[in-house]
Order: C-alpha cells, then structure tokens, then sequence
C-alpha cells in the first residue's frame, strides 16, 4: 500500500492527542522531518521532540528535549515569533542547561517588547512574557504578567490550562514553588442531581437555593452538569446560572419529552422555568434520541453517566477541580440519585450532600419507568482499510485484510455483530470493553493498520432480513462510520459521548484524548483512542 502523507495540522491534532509515537512516525513518513526551510514544519518537529521527550527518562529525555530545542530555534531564525522564541527556552531549562534557557528567556523578552499586536492573540503575549519572567526566577513579574493574559481573555478555561501546565513544568525543573499560581486555575466543574420533592417556591426550595449558593461559593464552581426534572435539578441550575457559571444540561430524552415526564405533571411554574433554562444553557446533551414510548430507566440510567462524564472529563481537560453535588431526604434521596452517588470516583473527587426533606408527594405526579425492549446501548465500531487505485500484484490486500479478520475472529464476537464489506467491517455490541478490547488488538496490528469509528449510544436494534446481522437504527446509527471517515490510518477515532462514558466509567484496554474541539463539520468534539498502558 502507498504510505500514508498528511498534512501539519493533522499530524498536530494526532498528538494533542497524545498519539505522539502516531504523529512522530507520520511525521517522519510525510518527509516533513526533512525540511529545513519550512518553519512551521520545523516548530511541529520541535513540539513532536518535546512530547516524546516527556514519556522518556534519563539521557534520552534530556536528548529529546535539546533536539526539541534546536527545531525551535531553527524555525525562529526563519521566522521570528514569541511563540517559537519561548518554547526554545524553555526546552533548554528541561534539557538541563538553565544558563542557555535564561539567555533565550531575556532574547523573548526583547522579541515581544519589538512585537505588534499582531504577533499573537493579547492573551498569549502576555502568558508568553510570563513564562519567560518565571524561566528568569522573577516570580513576581510572572504574575503579573499572567494576571494580564488573564484580563485580556478571562474566560479562555483551555488556553489557560495549557500555559498553567507549562508554567508547572518549569517550576518543576527549578524545583521552586508558586503558590500564587493557584489562584489563576480554572473553575471547579460540579455534577448534580437530586429528589423531585419539592414544591415551586416552598420552604424546600428555600432551604435548597441557599445551601447550593453557599456550596458553589465554597468550591468556586464556574461549570454544572445535570438533569432539569422539576425539583433539586431546576433549582440547583438556577443558581448555576445566577452564579454565573456555565450550565451543560444532560437529559434522557429529548427537551419536550423529557418536559411532559418529569417536568410538567409537577404542576407550579416548572416549565416555564425549565424552558427558560434550557435558552440559558451552554449545551445540550440527549442520551437518546431513538424514540421511546415510555419512561425508559436506560436513557434515564445513562444521562446520569453522560453528565458525571461531563464533569469529569472537562475538570480533567482544564486541570482544575470537580465535585458533586447530591440533594437527599432522610431515606436518602431516590434510587437514581443512589445511583449517581455510586458512579462518582472516590479519591480526590469532593461531593457534597445536601439533605432537603420533601415537601411534595412525587411518586404519584410522574410516569413510572418501564423498559423498552427493543432499544439498547450499543457500541457501534467502524473499520476501514484504505484501498489503493492500484494494489500490488505480488501482495495485493490480502495479508492486512486477513490480519484485520482474525483479529475480529479471535475476538469471539456475539453471532450477527458483525456486517462486512470490500475493505470494511461494521459491528453493534452490547459489551463496551469486549468492543474497546478489539480496538485495542487492531491499533496493535503490525504494519498498515485499519482506520476506527467507535460510538455508543442508545439505538433500536433490528436484524437484518437478509444476512440476519444486528442492524442499529436511529439519529446517532451511523455516527461510528462517520468517525471512521475522518480517522487516519492506524488510528481510532471516538465520538464524545464515548469520550464522556469513558470517562465515568473507564475502560481496561483503551483511554481516550481530545483529537478536534468539533465544529459542524466533524459533527462536535472528536476523541482519540489511545492504550490505558
């Protein structure tokens, strides 16, 4: 098969996504190692140097890091930018020669004082100086420095995170300490949920509005993942959004659906108050869109994961804090809310319980739950050989097409999982980690590996008339195909929903990475699935 050529952007995204050992050898098959007269080829060699320099140890890291430093340099020397300037310091202090990376701070400094608006966005300008004042030992400077990049974009929680993380890394290297820089971290992400019983604008919700108030001033949250069933859920958001925090709603179903079973037969002014939130909301996720006759506890169970996922992975993203926030009565709060205190992580994770006693009869104001048995939470996977215009005579497809198929062989798939095609296989498992399992045995394939798509989401499941294979229908079917479209060779791409699931509930083989922040195009956030090991 020819081999693989991307372009700089797509080898950049391979390892912000982590795949750095992907990137490198894509990088390397590309040609772009060899160019010496491209500077932004030579600034991607540069960070492709650093990243691998920080999984290795010893020697090797010390190495790495210096090459990373000469890329940088080089691509200076063609085209002078803060950007490229300090990463050529900074290298150098992780290298271990802090007298050259003092040299290269003081030459940054120079370059952005000289530098136009222009030059870089007033966020990094300014976070840029700062770095370079804390590779000078001038911690007070830094602040300073940092606390203007802050001003020019306060909201900016991932850009931030990325200059926090480098501005560790030298501290780190000095072995100094800046407890300063923990009053520039991000807001904490908190998850909540809690009992129906409350009455609009009772004691209860009272007694609810001021103990939340108190425990996101507490904590200092800035971002909330939840529900908005009338009761704990709509009151604990109204105050998100009075805090000024942003409110990422997760719900079952979708908004009208979701509003006539768990919203509207609690009579008051829930609606209208549901309906005014969700306008105010930053996003909106639906754990299914399949339809459902009933209140079906599946997409009930997996909302909970999807928003605890939320929390989780964007605490994660911007290495700040999460917490959970639970409202309970004296027996507790409900199963469902029982539930979601099970799924959060123990360990470093806070949560926060809040007793509120009911003050409305609920039980009998909703629909009761019952299964529906024809739609289920699938893992849907997508794989793709590139096939040439021309194959080889002597090897043709063969040999990685026959690798392919016995990995999935070996994998002892359930019967009718699997629909195959010329150079293409589509399999809907009800097992998350049987699935994730067979991604991680193909990633591992020597050679020309497959191109992945994994989803989950919850799909009616049909049988195909003709060959008898698990067919999934519904708005999100196709979505692990679509994946698999964009995903280069030897890679494997997840959507967001896994990537949230993932990260409430982790999977043994395989973790996953941001790859693409999503626009329309790509359909939203787009993940990288990379080895837990």
């Amino acid at each position: 098969m020819q081999p693989v050529r991307l372009s700089l952007p797509a080898i950049a995204a391979l390892t912000r996504a982590g795949a750095c050992a992907r990137a490198w050898e894509l990088f390397v098959a590309s040609g772009w190692d060899s160019r010496t007269d491209d500077p932004a080829a030579l600034s991607l060699k540069g960070r492709l140097l650093k990243d691998r320099a920080r999984a290795a140890r010893g020697t090797e890291r010390t190495d790495l890091f210096a090459a990373a430093a000469a890329a940088y340099a080089a691509a200076n020397a063609l085209s002078p930018a803060p950007y490229r300037a300090i990463n050529v310091a900074t290298a150098r202090l992780l290298a271990g020669d802090p007298a050259s990376a003092a040299q290269s701070a003081r030459d940054v400094l120079v370059l952005l004082d000289q530098a136009g608006p222009a030059t870089d966005t007033p966020y990094y300008l300014a976070a840029t100086r700062a770095e370079a004042l804390l590779l000078l030992d001038d911690q007070a400077g830094a602040e300073r420095a940092l606390a203007e990049a802050v001003t020019a974009d306060p909201d900016g929680w991932d850009d931030r995170a990325v200059t926090l993380g480098q501005l560790r890394e030298i501290l780190r290297a000095q072995a100094v300490e800046a407890p300063w820089l923990s009053r520039f971290t991000p807001p904490t992400s908190v998850h909540f949920a809690g009992h129906m019983g409350i009455v609009a604008g009772g004691p209860g919700e009272t007694a609810l509005a001021a103990a939340t108030d108190a425990v996101l001033a507490r904590h200092g949250v800035g971002f909330g993942w939840g529900a908005l069933a009338a009761g704990s859920d709509i009151v604990i958001a109204e105050r998100l959004v009075a805090a000024g925090a942003e409110l990422h709603v997760v719900l079952p179903c979708p908004p009208q659906v979701f509003a006539a079973q768990s919203v509207v037969p609690a009579g008051g002014d829930w609606l209208a108050r549901y309906e005014r939130l969700l306008d105010q909301a930053a996003s909106l996720r639906v754990a299914g869109y399949a339809p459902a006759a009933v209140h079906d506890p599946l997409a009930t169970q997996h909302a909970g994961i999807l928003a605890i996922g939320g929390t989780l992975l964007n605490a994660r993203r911007l290495g700040a804090a999460c917490l959970q926030l639970l409202v309970e009565d004296e027996t507790g709060g409900g199963p469902n809310t029982a539930r979601q205190a099970a799924l959060w992580p123990s360990g470093n994770q806070a949560q926060e319980r809040v007793r509120i006693a009911r003050d409305a009869a609920v039980e009998a104001m909703f629909p009761p739950e019952a299964p529906d048995p024809a739609r289920q939470l699938m893992t849907q996977v997508a794989i793709r050989i590139d096939l040439p215009a021309q194959p080889s005579p002597s090897t043709g497809l063969r040999p990685v097409i026959d690798q392919v198929a016995q990995a999935i062989a070996a994998a002892n798939l359930p019967q009718g999982s699997i629909r195959t095609g010329q150079g293409r296989w589509d399999l809907l498992l009800d097992d998350r980690d049987q699935a994730l399992a067979l991604v991680a045995s193909l990633l591992a394939l020597p050679g020309d590996a497959p191109a992945i798509g994994v989803h989950q989401a919850i799909v009616t499941v049909l049988a195909d008339p003709a060959s008898g294979a698990s067919v999934a229908y519904g708005p999100e079917s196709n979505r692990a195909g679509e994946l698999m479209a964009m995903a280069p060779a030897g890679a494997a791409l997840a959507s967001d929903a896994l990537a949230v699931v993932l990260a409430a509930s982790p999977a043994p083989s395989l973790r996953s990475e941001l790859y693409h922040l999503g626009d329309a195009e790509t359909g939203g956030p787009v993940h990288m699935l990379l080895p837990t090991a």
